[in-house]
């Protein structure tokens, strides 16, 4: 029946929830893209530096590394410097504010995946309200046309459930793209942590050793 149709014509016979759900498509796929490009980001950053991070602590101590810290823009060197800002201070102070900082970098890592979720859960039932809505008006043509068979609104039925079709198209990317970054969110989370957690340590003894020099 559609065979000859292109995508866009199809989409239009759906109706205006096609058109909604259309435009939630591409913002879905926007959000899909620039999250796909922040975790690299994210990830990349933490296993680039974490090396350089360690080995300048190590070796030259932790006033220089927060020198350091301070011309990068990895996840890690905010996290250090948060920790850093609590030098002198107890472990658990310390601990404390690389946390925070480390929480706020994963809250940042998140940004829109609850948009994302939303639109997973809500198309279907968009795509649904269209179909209700185009099977409403084929049975009321069909009521109108008196003595007409019902193959004459069978079209209107099938144009009806595009919308169902679309609802699904634009839900299943969105519910499988959020899954997918909230567990790897959490992944980073723990990477964050490891790293992080032993800095606390350099970043105390620094202090006590006299390391961390005004």
């Amino acid at each position: 029946m559609f065979a000859h149709l292109t995508l866009f014509e199809l989409f239009k016979k759906g109706g205006f929830t096609v058109m909604v759900l259309g435009a939630l498509s591409l913002l879905s796929i926007a959000v899909i893209l620039e999250r796909a490009r922040a975790f690299g980001r994210f990830k990349k950053g933490i296993h680039e530096f974490t090396d350089t991070l360690y080995r300048t602590v190590r070796e030259d101590g932790v006033t220089v590394a927060a020198r350091l810290c301070s011309t990068q823009s990895s996840t890690l060197a905010r996290v250090f410097l948060a920790g850093y800002g609590k030098k002198g201070r107890r472990r658990e102070e310390i601990l404390s504010a690389m946390e925070l900082a480390g929480r706020q970098e994963i809250t940042a890592l998140e940004r829109f995946l609850g948009f994302l979720g939303t639109i997973g859960s809500t198309a279907p039932f968009i795509g649904l309200f269209g179909t209700v809505l185009g099977i409403i008006r084929a049975f009321s043509d069909l009521s109108a046309a008196q003595g007409a068979s019902p193959a004459a609104v069978a079209d209107g039925i099938a144009e009806a459930l595009v919308a169902t079709a679309a609802g699904l198209f634009v839900a299943i990317p969105a519910v499988v793209a959020y899954n997918y970054y909230v567990r790897s969110a959490s992944r980073c989370a723990l990477t964050l942590e490891a790293a992080a957690v032993p800095l606390a340590d350099y970043i105390e003894e620094g202090a006590k050793d006299g390391m961390v020099h005004e």
